[in-house]
């Protein structure tokens, strides 16, 4: 069953072209890596996803149903809004930036939307919130405030947040990227709970190691496009595509 499936995704800031008939199907219980340079288009994938832009053309299938049709600018077809909400939901995003409310600690952040959207009862959403910092290793972190945190814990606080929305898939916007190396291992860690367990993960990022052990397959993003695709095994042992070479390459020599 596909999660999420684009049919020709193109996105263009004025005349140039971001994304260039971008065509990927997520089943569900797979985990999806997207590698590539910076600029090829991979953040802003996501996020036309989640619709925090919006596509020039293309379909987005969420859960298979048709959440967006666009061609040339124009919206030919949305889901009615209380659908389209929904389906959503069915996403929950981690971006390379935190973005905690610092006034508020981490169970407080992590209840916010499960209380506020989904109307939750605060103590049943407290209950959960705490079980979900557990299971990212942050239990005794429960009442501290954001500033009181390393940025891998911020960091797992928000991927307790956003599998708080319960989503059927978790899409990573290149989670680590703003975390000093050593903190890294500890957000990789989580990640890798989660695909164990079964959760639907699409994700963005430079993290060859994790790409290669915990992807079921990985996708080569270059100037908009993707450019290859395959299992990890594949593509980073013997990749076909001699962009793919050179970026892996230069990866590996660093």
């Amino acid at each position: 069953m596909a999660l999420i499936r684009t049919e020709n995704v193109c996105k263009s800031f004025n005349d140039v072209n971001v994304l260039t008939d971008i065509n990927i199907t997520v089943s569900q219980g797979e985990v999806v890596c997207i590698i590539g340079p910076s600029g090829a288009g991979k953040s802003t994938f996501l996020r036309s996803l989640i619709q925090l832009e919006k596509i020039t053309s293309g379909k987005i299938y969420i859960d298979e149903e048709l959440l967006l049709y666009r061609k040339n600018n124009e919206t030919i077809f949305r889901m009615e809004p209380v659908k389209y909400k929904s389906l959503l939901l069915e996403m929950g995003m981690v971006f390379q930036s935190f973005n905690l409310f610092p006034h508020k600690t981490a169970v407080e952040n992590i209840m916010l939307a499960p209380v506020n959207v989904k109307k939750i009862p605060k103590l049943s959403a407290e209950k959960q919130a705490r079980e979900l910092l557990g299971r990212v290793g942050l239990q005794e972190k429960a009442d501290q405030f954001p500033a009181r945190l390393s940025g891998g814990q911020q960091q797992r606080v928000a991927i307790a947040r956003a599998l708080a929305m319960e989503p059927k898939i978790m899409l990573f916007d290149e989670p680590t990227s703003a975390l000093d190396p050593e903190l890294v291992g500890e957000v990789l860690n989580v990640m890798r709970g989660l695909a164990e367990s079964g959760m639907t993960m699409l994700v963005v990022t430079h993290e060859m190691g994790f790409a290669r052990e915990a992807a079921d397959r990985v996708l080569f993003m270059s100037d908009g496009s993707v450019t290859e695709e395959g299992d990890p095994e594949t593509i980073f042992t013997a990749p076909e595509n001699q962009r793919t070479k050179q970026f892996l390459n230069s990866i590996l020599d660093v």
